[in-house]
């Protein structure tokens, strides 16, 4: 009885010291008639540079670039002559080139922190939180839709190798060569390509979009501007879901209004095209592997719309409408020049999101489906690439490259006899392990786990670099709906990154047979090591569904969804070598353990993991539709323990603990259906938790000469 009042006592008091962990700062209202969407919301973390100044009040937002601030572009035009105005453009050209100089060597010199920035779509365009030091800024990029409204967003950055920086530069020179000589064929030839399968072709619109690509591509090499890539610089690539209203003839005396979604991408114009070796082994259509799509144009209600052509064949996209160039140069030859720049020529982060726009070159591919949530998968050396669940039990993936989107291989995910189904998905690569997950509303969760080869199995010709062992193929069928599955480590100095690999479900649902555990295959690329140490990390799963409690299966990369605990020595074959280390901190290896009360305030909209009292073990935030914020923390002995609850005026889009102002503690964002909350950590525990640090630093130092690891990578972020 003594301990049980004991235990009781201990959670209230850490419920009571979470409940004083945060208090909210700022409450960013979107405004009226703007509303979020459950998967427009996502983090961009760039090492890039700010330009815009602390805000005067925080209710600030900057809809364009303000008056003084940022550039006026080289020195003024002395005369109306052509001499005069073609050096104006040398002396821009030269400036911006100078910038991007400056701003590669501060990378070099690795003097650049990396900022998290905050990205939401509303119906219209997009908010962003840009990063500062001691404050943050919000942009409001309008992207002008027109019967169009923003479903989801996914915001990363892109450090293109060396070899695909050449390639695009080869890409951009043959451009300007091919426009120059007059040799139109090329163009052609890729617009057919890319026309959609079916539609009907207006001759003379797509005659005017060629000479209007023609003109932009003639006034960035007259002006000097095509070349100032040429300092290499990370690139934002953004890729963005809408749903596209197309009223119908009325029928009865009621219009039916049906509609369609695209994905854009914002930033391709800067990216190397795909290579041909890539779209002959990956793309799904080889025939057609640059695609563009019609859209309504402005003023047309017929239900015949005219056709815009949406391509990236000139190499270009539509710049900011003047956003950017309006505080530029008080030249219009220079605005025009600028606004035909791609956003990535830009220095800056706030630049490059004013530059955005949806025009008619903007680079998009209609689905046939119902877009659900947007991932992405960076590999060196790889043209990026775009994942988007779909309500068609098929998670599909999309290369990106300056000359299109191609659809390549799909993740696969469970089989279900349902014809609509939500499809919920995500891949981490965690210390020596990538495991991904999928599930759909029809019951069933399908892992898959796998390591690179060890030496001594590459030596045994079991493959090169790229080949893995499958650790773990497990699939798991449920009395609820799965809603929500996400992968996490609980160790807070461990990093991880957004992967997946389509390798594993063809080769386990495709016709060339169901891989076991054991089995090596051939990986398009490697997994590498997020850690120092390279020892084994533990690996988490977190399954969320309708009506029931979320639960949390441990140590997934070696038990799989096994709810049977696997305690050290236990069963053969299941437990690595390193078990000892890793184990015992919740009674064994393995096992899964349920989020009680997660289910009472409805659906799981959000899942986050972070470590919030700074004891190197991240907890789980739950947000629902019911907008509730639940915080759990593990205990040893009894599992996942409610530690905070709050509720918001609205449902939970997104849970994100990001230092959005720079000031080395990390604030807690919760995104709602109206709006943004901002909400600060309690700086007393923050200082109390770095003097421990120090205090046990120099203690390590004057004892071993070594730092203490685990209070020293306390506050290690995600990579």
């Amino acid at each position: 009885m003594g301990v049980t009042a004991q235990s009781k006592g201990t959670e209230r008091q850490a419920t009571e010291q979470s409940a004083r962990r945060f208090r909210e700062i700022h409450y960013h209202r979107f405004p009226l008639g703007a509303r979020s969407n459950i998967h427009g919301t996502c983090l961009l973390r760039s090492q890039l540079p700010v330009r815009l100044p602390r805000p005067h009040t925080m209710q600030l937002i900057y809809s364009h670039p303000p008056p003084g601030v940022g550039y006026r572009r080289g020195a003024a035009a002395v005369g109306s002559g052509a001499a005069e105005k073609a050096a104006h453009m040398r002396a821009v050209a030269t400036e911006i080139r100078d910038e991007r100089r400056r701003v590669r060597q501060w990378l070099e010199e690795r003097r650049a922190p990396v900022r998290t920035h905050v990205v939401v779509a509303t119906q219209s365009g997009l908010q962003f939180f840009v990063a500062g030091f001691g404050y943050w800024n919000v942009l409001d990029i309008n992207l002008q839709l027109k019967d169009e409204s923003c479903v989801g967003v996914k915001a990363f950055e892109v450090t293109l190798a060396p070899e695909q920086h050449d390639a695009a530069e080869q890409w951009r020179a043959s451009r300007a060569a091919a426009i120059q000589t007059g040799d139109k064929r090329g163009l052609q030839r890729e617009t057919k390509a890319g026309a959609e399968a079916g539609a009907k072709t207006d001759i003379e619109t797509e005659a005017k979009t060629d000479i209007e690509r023609e003109a932009k591509a003639d006034a960035l090499t007259d002006s000097g501007l095509a070349d100032v890539e040429q300092e290499r610089l990370p690139m934002f690539l953004i890729a963005l879901t809408t749903y596209v209203r197309r009223p119908s003839e009325a029928r009865d005396g009621v219009t039916d209004e049906s509609g369609t979604y695209r994905l854009y991408a914002l930033g391709y114009a800067s990216l190397p095209p795909l290579p041909q070796q890539f779209l002959d082994a990956h793309a799904l259509d080889r025939t057609e592997t640059r695609r563009a799509h019609s859209q309504p144009a402005e003023g047309s209600s017929s239900a015949e719309p005219a056709v815009t052509r949406r391509s990236a064949s000139s190499g270009q996209e539509d710049g900011a409408t003047g956003d950017m160039a309006s505080v530029h140069s008080d030249s219009d030859e220079t605005d025009r020049a600028l606004q035909n720049l791609p956003i990535n020529s830009y220095a800056y982060v706030e630049e490059r999101l004013f530059g955005m726009s949806l025009g008619s070159n903007t680079l998009s591919v209609e689905l046939d489906y119902v877009p659900f949530r947007i991932s992405q998968d960076v590999v060196p050396g790889e043209p990026p690439i775009v994942a988007v669940a779909g309500n068609d039990n098929c998670v599909h993936r999309y290369a990106v490259g300056c000359d299109g989107i191609v659809e390549v291989e799909p993740l696969l995910c469970p089989k279900t006899d349902a014809a609509l189904t939500f499809v919920a998905f995500d891949g981490r690569v965690i210390g020596n392990h990538h495991v991904q997950i999928t599930a759909h509303q029809e019951f069933a969760v399908a892992l898959q786990a796998s390591r690179p080869l060890e030496p001594s199995e590459v030596a045994e010709g079991m493959g090169g670099r790229s080949s893995r062992k499958l650790m773990v193929a497990d699939e798991e069928v449920f009395d609820a709906a799965p809603v929500a599955v996400s992968v996490f480590t609980p160790e807070a100095r461990r990093g991880d990154r957004t992967a997946f690999d389509y390798a594993v479900t063809h080769r386990i649902r495709g016709e060339t047979g169901r891989l076991a555990a054991g089995d090596v295959y051939a990986a398009d690329w490697e997994i590498g090591t997020m850690d120092a140490e390279g020892a084994e990390a533990r690996v988490h799963a977190l399954v969320g569904f309708v009506g029931e409690d979320a639960v949390v299966y441990h140590d997934v990369a070696v038990a799989g969804l096994d709810p049977v605990p696997t305690l050290v020595g236990g069963a053969a074959g299941r437990v690595p070598a390193s078990a000892t280390q890793i184990s015992g901190r919740l009674g064994g290896l393995g096992g899964v353990f349920t989020l009680g009360g997660s289910s009472r305030d409805g659906l799981i909209t959000s899942v986050h993991f972070e470590d919030l009292d700074y004891d190197g073990t991240r907890e789980i935030l739950v947000g629902t539709v019911a907008g509730a914020v639940l915080v759990y923390k593990a205990v040893a002995g009894r599992g996942y323990v409610l530690v905070w609850r709050r509720r918001f005026p609205a449902p939970v889009y997104g849970l994100f603990s990001a230092d959005i102002n720079s000031d080395g503690a990390s604030e807690l964002i919760v995104v709602t259906l109206l709006g943004v909350h901002v909400l600060q950590p309690n700086l007393a525990q923050v200082r109390a938790r770095l003097l421990r640090q120090l205090v046990a630093r120099d203690s390590s130092r004057e004892g071993s000469g070594t730092s203490c690891g685990k209070d020293d990578s306390d506050f290690k972020g995600d990579e």
